[in-house]
């Protein structure tokens, strides 16, 4: 991950635990899609639950790795509009990584 945005220069490496709602966003998507899937396919389409429990298990384990870096930026994008102040520190704050 880079140490900061090259447009904005907004610090992406925060503390310990700053991202960790990141990964409640990621099991929040996760989970609202395979409900989701299970119901329309199971009342909806009428099929068996033996024949969704791999697919939506091989989901479960694969969606969160691909929408990770997502998660990220739409957490850090909700931090910058709940908190607008996060802006301003990093454009006047001082250079704590430098970049190689």
């Amino acid at each position: 991950m880079n140490p900061r945005c090259p447009n904005c220069r907004l610090t992406f490496l925060r503390g310990p635990g700053y991202y960790l709602g990141s990964i409640y966003l990621n099991y929040g998507w996760t989970t609202l899609i395979v409900t989701a899937s299970y119901i329309l396919g199971r009342f909806v389409w009428k099929v068996p639950a033996q024949q969704m429990i791999w697919p939506l298990l091989v989901f479960c384990c694969l969606f969160p790795l691909l929408i990770f870096r997502h998660a990220r930026a739409l957490w850090l994008a909700l931090d910058c509009r709940c908190d607008p102040a996060v802006l301003q520190e990093s454009q006047d704050g001082p250079e704590q990584h430098k970049q190689p």
